[in-house]
């Protein structure tokens, strides 16, 4: 079966260079581009990620304040905004009082309708609402920026819906940061470019590695189906599209930066084979993706108690191995196959990264804001795209146990929310996905799951 997914317009990206963001074609009139204009944030998805995101949104500019936040749940909005509230560091940077302060499935169009021309909204809920909630904010009659946590959807349809968004937000000239914070990890950086120069000389193929113990599943207790799966969002397919979209992006996006090409197919194995907890958590996946050049990138994910831990990016060349991505503090460059997980020793090391090391998520921030400061082009969307296509190429091919090639995955229909929207999920009713008489949830299986 030949491909020809070089011929279709899904490549269509942006450059895969370092600092390359997608410029806008027309930008409309300045706004906030001065030093003393206040700009608003409203945060939407009070989380563990989303609490990171807000205190570096508040440490990148000095003239920033914490205007609105939303969430599903009134607690979570409560706890993390007093919390920031209460925060010395944050001193005069959050103007968010309980009328500002929103919650329910429809809280983000509140928080979003809040803010005026040039602020910015964080969107950081669950992924699965995150094509729903950049629609909202790019369609808005005002001039709203956006950060938008990785990865940007779960599923094609919704992956397609944010590509023609971000059309639209590029010409209305939205300044957009997206959540793969290790492009902006100084060292990473560097080390990216020597691999690119021929530090390793030709690049052969790439190895990514997660493995870690299990998520655990918090109890359902007195919550409905939907309530439950929104407190355990890593625990469920259609909340987070999964444990290799959701976790392995990072790493999956670092090997196509170094290797210059993206994926043309993939074939992958695993599944759900020791987790009895009644969620749809994998525990084990490995992933054989193939580039137009020839050249392969391995994935392996584990995620059982009392097993290897390990989590990086390793880039074979003809020269020799670098080590990097997320979870390599100092990414280096070994000899042969040396610098391999199993046996890296720094001091044999014939290149290292002479960057300082940063903080990469503040840094991915810093950069964000000084662009809509100086009102210059910055979108990044289109990097997200590649990278959570990238990693639902990988899952579906898992899923299915079939040799896939991008474009039919392009062209795929399915979608978690085919039965219900997420614009139409209320607390009361029913979940995306809900369990049999048994509380088993459904779970793919390959050879048997069709690619839809």
């Amino acid at each position: 079966m030949k491909s020809s997914f070089s011929r279709r317009q899904f490549l269509k990206t942006g450059s895969l260079s370092a600092a390359a963001v997608t410029m806008a074609s027309g930008v409309v009139k300045a706004v906030h581009a001065g030093e003393n204009n206040t700009i608003k944030v409203a945060w939407i998805g009070c989380g563990n990620r989303g609490a990171g995101a807000v205190r570096q949104a508040l440490n990148a500019d000095d003239n920033i304040q914490l205007y609105a936040a939303a969430d599903a749940f009134e607690d979570k909005v409560n706890a993390m905004v007093d919390a920031l509230s209460e925060d010395a560091d944050f001193e005069g940077k959050v103007n968010c009082p309980e009328e500002r302060r929103f919650f329910g499935m429809d809280a983000y169009k509140k928080a979003i309708d809040s803010l005026d021309d040039g602020d910015i909204v964080l969107l950081t809920t669950p992924p699965a609402f995150r094509p729903l909630h950049y629609c909202y904010a790019v369609d808005s009659p005002k001039m709203i920026n956006v950060f938008a946590e990785k990865p940007v959807a779960t599923d094609i349809p919704n992956l397609k819906m944010i590509r023609e968004a971000n059309e639209r937000a590029m010409k209305k000239g939205i300044k957009v940061g997206v959540g793969l914070n290790n492009r902006n990890y100084l060292r990473t950086e560097e080390t990216v470019k020597a691999i690119q120069d021929g530090v390793i000389g030709d690049v052969n193929c790439c190895w990514v590695y997660r493995f870690h113990g299990p998520h655990n599943l918090s109890p359902i207790g007195n919550w409905t189906r939907l309530q439950h799966q929104l407190r355990n969002i890593f625990c469920f397919d259609w909340t987070s599209g999964g444990f290799i979209v959701d976790a392995l992006i990072h790493n999956v996006d670092i090997a196509c930066w170094a290797s210059g090409e993206y994926p043309i197919a993939a074939q992958g194995s695993g599944g759900r084979t020791h987790r009895e907890v009644k969620d749809q958590l994998i525990d084990l996946a490995s992933v054989e993706y193939i580039f137009p050049s020839g050249k392969r990138l391995m994935l392996q994910t584990r995620t059982m108690p009392n097993t290897w831990s390990n989590f990086c990016c390793c880039v074979q060349g003809s020269k020799g191995t670098a080590h990097l991505g997320e979870g390599v503090g100092e990414p280096a460059c070994y000899k042969g196959y040396e610098g391999l997980p199993f046996s890296n020793t720094r001091q044999d090391a014939f290149w290292t990264a002479q960057q300082p090391a940063n903080n990469s998520y503040q840094e991915e921030h810093d950069r964000l804001f000084k662009a809509i400061r100086e009102d210059r082009a910055w979108n990044e969307m289109e990097r997200g795209i590649m990278a959570t296509f990238t990693t639902i190429l990988g899952r579906m091919a898992t899923e299915t146990g079939q040799y896939l090639f991008a474009d039919q995955v392009w062209e795929s229909q399915f979608r978690y929310d085919s039965k219900i929207r997420y614009a139409d999920l209320t607390f009361d009713g029913d979940s995306v996905v809900m369990p049999d008489e048994n509380g088993d949830y459904p779970i793919p299986h390959p050879g048997v799951t069709e690619f839809i």
